[in-house]
């Protein structure tokens, strides 16, 4: 890709392009490696290569995309982008589209990764799932199946704009997904593990996330659900670990705070207005320590910035691309971002949490006669007025101010801007957690965490078997 830059700058010198407001190319040359391990076997292993790139063209309000493989005729691409913006009109209701004024920006964002994935050998990759799989399924004979998914991308992407943009990334990312099921009493069981970087590299799995890590992590929870006494019905305080907090962040309060959707959301009407106790802040920041979400610049060449949405219990800003920017009349917090130059960039979260609080795990458990201490999560659903139900996948008894037994088969579920209201203690620690999320077919690196939080009874109703 060392001269594609020049071309795709000439390209943005036609007549053509000159005759337009606005003109965006985007294009990646990566390379994708995908492992999937059951048990002691081996059943998926590829490597390929992809490369192509897109315009995006914005002219008389309205947008036109196009899309091609390689590199070849990028005229055409462009051309293709234009005629769709000149007969797709502006969606009814909505304003013609424009974009806020950035400064052009020429950089080359580099990886800090020590060596790139895709010369790391693929036998030794091979042999780490293959560890973690073993030694789930050793761990306890009713285990009864692991399985874990590898993947990794590597290469370069490139935005240049007709605004003089010219950004070059380099682009190192690494997820790994890992499951195990079994039995007891007759029962089905099962639990997962997802963790993933994009600063790190395989040092990321060799020195942090290492196969006895994760294997220890998902037996332990598990093995919970195998042991756990039944969870009970009704509403109790409890203490959410940060696993769980990054869920409440993410998925029921995050999406709500995107400027394309928050004004049809829970928060819709409550913009400036107090919706948590004074020592509540939530963040989405495009980099934190060993954040999934990291990023540099946004896909649009925004300089990405810390977006407030909660500032000391108060509703504050809204994640925007440049055109939410310009229509809500706020600098751009630089959350456009796209899967790759097959899709236009949408706003997009990246690491979304709650800030820390004072107060150790010892003093949130403090007068709790009777609650839960709920760890980690298993899938659920999240609606636009905040509501949420998730599974609990790790969870335990509190009693008399101590974590007690395990719990099994626990759901909880709740209104989340309700629950903000009801927090009565932030922990002084901070964890964040790796994830993908996924938003109009587009499924993007995010991370999300936040301490560890204690909550009111009524703040969240559990549900179980006993």
């Amino acid at each position: 890709m060392s001269d594609l830059p020049d071309r795709l700058a000439k390209a943005l010198g036609s007549r053509l392009c000159s005759s337009l407001d606005y003109v965006e190319l985007r294009a990646e040359s990566t390379v994708h490696t995908a492992i999937d391990q059951r048990d002691s076997g081996v059943e998926v292993i590829s490597r390929r290569y992809e490369s192509g790139h897109s315009a995006r063209v914005l002219n008389n309000g309205c947008w036109g995309f196009s899309v091609s493989d390689g590199f070849r005729d990028i005229q055409s691409t462009i051309r293709n982008a234009a005629k769709a913006a000149s007969v797709v009109p502006p969606r009814e209701g909505e304003a013609p589209a424009e974009l806020c004024k950035i400064k052009p920006v020429q950089q080359h964002v580099r990886s800090r990764t020590r060596e790139p994935l895709q010369e790391i050998d693929m036998d030794e990759k091979i042999s780490f799932l293959k560890e973690i799989c073993l030694g789930i399924i050793h761990s306890d004979p009713r285990i009864t199946t692991s399985v874990t998914n590898y993947r990794d991308t590597s290469g370069q992407k490139l935005l240049v704009t007709s605004e003089g943009t010219c950004v070059v990334t380099d682009v190192s990312l690494a997820g790994l997904m890992t499951a195990a099921s079994g039995r007891v009493a007759g029962r089905s069981v099962s639990s997962r593990d997802e963790v993933g970087t994009v600063t790190r590299g395989w040092d990321f799995f060799e020195k942090k996330e290492t196969a006895k890590t994760i294997t220890d992590r998902l037996v332990k929870r598990i093995q919970g659900q195998m042991n756990g006494i039944p969870a009970k019905r009704g509403t109790f305080p409890c203490i959410l670990s940060p696993r769980v907090v990054g869920m409440l962040a993410h998925e029921a309060l995050g999406h709500l705070a995107e400027a394309d959707s928050f004004s049809t959301g829970a928060f819709g009407d409550l913009e400036g207005k107090r919706v948590a106790p004074e020592n509540i802040t939530i963040l989405d920041s495009p980099s934190i320590n060993d954040g999934f979400g990291n990023i540099k610049i946004d896909d649009e060449g925004v300089v990405a910035r810390d977006a407030v949405l909660i500032r000391n219990g108060v509703l504050g800003e809204q994640m925007t691309d440049r055109e939410w920017a310009a229509r809500l009349g706020t600098p751009p917090t630089g959350n456009a971002r796209a899967e790759s130059y097959r899709a236009p960039p949408i706003i997009r979260m990246r690491n979304t949490y709650f800030a820390r609080g004072d107060m150790s795990l010892d003093e949130l458990l403090e007068g709790k006669k009777f609650g839960y201490y709920c760890v980690d999560v298993k899938g659920g659903q999240t609606e636009t007025n905040s509501s949420f139900q998730v599974g609990i996948q790790e969870c335990y008894e509190i009693r008399d101010g101590e974590i007690s037994k395990p719990v099994r088969d626990l759901a909880l579920s709740g209104i989340a801007v309700d629950s903000l209201q009801m927090i009565d203690g932030l922990g002084d620690d901070f964890e964040i957690e790796s994830s993908y999320c996924g938003k109009l077919f587009q499924y993007m690196a995010t991370s999300d965490g936040g301490p560890h939080m204690s909550l009111k009874k009524g703040a969240i109703v559990f549900g179980g078997s006993g």
